[in-house]
């Protein structure tokens, strides 16, 4: 026959009592490791994506400043400017023409970026990203797929805060409808930590509205138009591929959009747009924060 072993509620207590602080020392060096290796990250992507700025520095001959006249670049718009004077029982000593409308757009800053350099570090770089508002300048990559530069950083070091990186099923010339980039929510605000900033401040884009992406071939100029918070697997993911597409994407936005004060934007040329991505809230969310803009501006490089 076994014989039963029974144990006392003062000792129960006692082990109790041992367990708690051992159970809690576990858990502060377990969080105290996970905050230090977090640091680390911080510091060392930090460290990687500083020194990249050497090859990124404003050009010292000004900005490039682009135009576009409405009436003579619209045909339409002539056609019917023509029609109405020749209606007109006037004498031509009488008849004036109106001056044309020139609408000057915002310049675009000119960079001396290292292209080549940049190039020669990571092949899978396609431009320089610079969102004045948030403080946010990065290179661009795009990787094989939407994996690869999550947790790899431009200089194929692995590291939590990973890349700013291409939708891999994008054009890297920005010629889609809509061009997605994605990047990490850092604690620190680095990467597209600084994203969620806009839906606090909404007034940080009131004086710089834009952003600007540098490419080998051409500067672009995007002008930021909407915000909001979705999920991972929401319409704002979809492709647009055509008119029709491009229509409905901009009902879809317009449903869901925080942002008060929307721009006056000319969307009737279906300009190109661009999605910058980026999660909100704690590890493994599916939430994601995003900012949509619209190209308001192309310069070829010479």
């Amino acid at each position: 026959m076994k014989k039963k072993i029974t144990i006392s509620s003062e000792k129960r207590k006692d082990i109790i009592n041992k367990a708690i602080p051992i159970t809690l020392l576990a858990i502060m060096l377990i969080s105290g490791f996970n905050s230090v290796s977090a640091f680390m990250n911080y510091r060392a992507a930090n460290k990687e994506y500083t020194g990249l700025a050497q090859y990124v520095a404003p050009a010292t001959s000004g900005s490039t400043e682009a135009q576009s006249t409405t009436a003579s670049d619209n045909p339409e718009a002539t056609t019917e400017t023509a029609e109405a004077q020749a209606g007109e029982d006037t004498t031509a000593a009488e008849a004036t023409e109106a001056p044309e409308e020139t609408v000057v757009l915002p310049e675009i800053p000119d960079m001396d970026i290292d292209f080549d350099s940049l190039a020669s570090i990571n092949e899978d770089f396609v431009g320089w990203l610079i969102v004045p508002a948030l403080e946010i300048s990065y290179p661009i990559l795009k990787g094989p797929d939407n994996e690869h530069y999550l947790h790899e950083t431009f200089e194929h070091n692995r590291n939590k805060a990973g890349a700013i990186f291409m939708d891999s099923f994008n054009y890297p010339d920005f010629r889609d409808l809509n061009t997605f980039i994605y990047g990490h929510n850092m604690r620190d605000g680095s990467m597209f930590g600084s994203l969620k900033k806009l839906g606090e401040q909404p007034e940080l884009i009131d004086d710089e509205p834009y952003i600007y992406v540098y490419t080998p071939r051409a500067s672009y100029q995007f002008q930021i138009v909407a915000y909001y918070t979705t999920y991972k697997k929401s319409d704002t993911y979809q492709f647009i591929t055509n008119p029709r597409e491009y229509d409905a994407y901009l009902d879809y936005i317009g449903e869901v959009n925080e942002l008060t004060n929307v721009p006056k934007t000319d969307l009737s040329e279906y300009p190109k747009l661009m999605t910058l991505s980026t999660c909100k809230g704690s590890a493994g969310t599916s939430n994601r924060f995003v900012i949509h803009s619209v190209l308001v501006s192309k310069v070829k490089n010479e």
